[in-house]
């Protein structure tokens, strides 16, 4: 008997290249198992499947334990556009986890990780990450608008934000995309509303500058050292805009904030007194980034 979990598809014609085209109960048992490709044996990449022939070896023996990674390693593969070549995120993706390995970082990789089951794959290496780490690229934005449930960034950016809300560190890889402000639209600016990426955008011959790398790392180190929230009711403070649609003092604190030269810290503590003193609504919600100070508050 062959287990489910022990299962390896190898793919020898190019008409079973797409899994949305199977049907029957190929399409009913393997929709979501990671493949292997073998349309041409002598450029086939042997390795990679032995790789996966001994990962569904350890799944059956049940010898896998599970390993802790700093950050999971969201991206897409990024297609040929515009002088970019085939695949150009995904070798930036794989550039950019061996650089980070050079900080102490170990990142969860689908190149390195991905066996068997896809969705349960990324669930478990999201679950075992502390970070989960978006290479943004509008190709990437694309597939967070559109909404396709299928697709697997989708799936991994919608598990990271119920599962990593609080641990979301973006690097742009596109200029546009290092410009939150005007650059992110629909879903994946909404889910993404506090977050300021990392710039990653310069690349020089392949490669990313040892300041940028270095700059990215430190984020991501940061976040790991925030402390985790502290209230039960911080994970649905993404929905308050929505649900309950509140008025908003965002754009006078900018105001007042341009002209104040002491600190941002006194002036809200003058509100939360004034609020206090005034009574005028039941409740005040105080909301930022992990590490800007709302504890001290």
């Amino acid at each position: 008997m062959v287990l489910p979990n022990a299962l390896v598809p190898i793919l020898i014609n190019r008409n079973m290249a797409n899994p949305k085209t199977w049907d029957g109960a190929i399409a009913w048992y393997l929709p979501n198992d990671l493949y292997v490709e073998f349309f041409e044996p002598e450029q086939a990449n042997i390795a990679f499947l032995i790789s996966q022939v001994k990962a569904a070896q350890a799944r059956a023996t049940e010898r896998t334990s599970i390993k802790k990674f700093h950050a999971f390693l969201s991206h897409e593969w990024g297609k040929k556009d515009k002088g970019k070549e085939d695949k150009w995120v995904h070798k930036l993706a794989i550039e950019l986890a061996l650089r980070l390995r050079d900080h102490g970082i170990e990142t969860w990789l689908d190149a390195q990780q991905m066996s068997g089951s896809t969705d349960q794959s990324m669930a478990s290496g999201i679950d075992s990450s502390t970070i989960f780490l978006v290479l943004a690229t509008k190709g990437y934005m694309d597939k967070i608008n559109k909404g396709d449930r299928s697709d697997n960034c989708l799936k991994e950016f919608q598990y990271a934000g119920n599962k990593r809300f609080d641990r979301i560190v973006v690097a742009a890889l596109e200029e546009d995309m290092a410009k939150h402000e005007t650059g992110w639209t629909g879903q994946f600016q909404l889910a993404l509303t506090r977050q300021s990426p990392v710039d990653l955008s310069q690349i020089s011959d392949g490669a990313f500058s040892a300041a940028a790398v270095k700059k990215l790392a430190d984020v991501i180190k940061m976040r790991i050292n925030t402390p985790h929230a502290s209230a039960e009711m911080t994970p649905f403070l993404r929905d308050i805009k929505a649900k309950l649609d509140p008025c908003s003092s965002e754009a006078w604190a900018k105001g007042k904030a341009e002209n104040f030269t002491l600190g941002t810290r006194s002036w809200i503590i003058d509100e939360l007194c004034d609020w206090y003193n005034n009574e005028q609504s039941a409740v005040f919600i105080l909301v930022g980034d992990g590490g800007v100070g709302k504890s001290v508050i």
